[in-house]
């Protein structure tokens, strides 16, 4: 896998990996313009960023921590909405 091109918190900062997520888990039929919003348009991007944030994540409880309440309270935020805009 290529090396990222920018810091990790620079392309997607843990907040927005956090609503990435949870996006991607309510709405996976729109994966793809939800990446795009993200700016992971490409695939390749995506697996890199994915694998940088779940080994930082691994790697740190205390920031894992941090994510899995930032998930939380962007899946009910999202889930209260209805589908994410586009």
């Amino acid at each position: 896998m290529a090396p990222l091109p920018e810091p990790l918190e620079t392309i997607l900062p843990l907040a927005q990996y956090a609503a990435l997520c949870a996006e991607l888990a309510l709405s996976p039929a729109m994966a793809e313009s939800i990446f795009q919003r993200y700016g992971l348009g490409s695939g390749e991007v995506r697996s890199v960023v994915d694998a940088a944030w779940n080994e930082r994540l691994r790697g740190s409880p205390a920031e894992y921590a941090r994510w899995q309440d930032m998930y939380q309270r962007y899946y009910a935020h999202f889930a209260r909405r209805g589908a994410p805009a586009r």
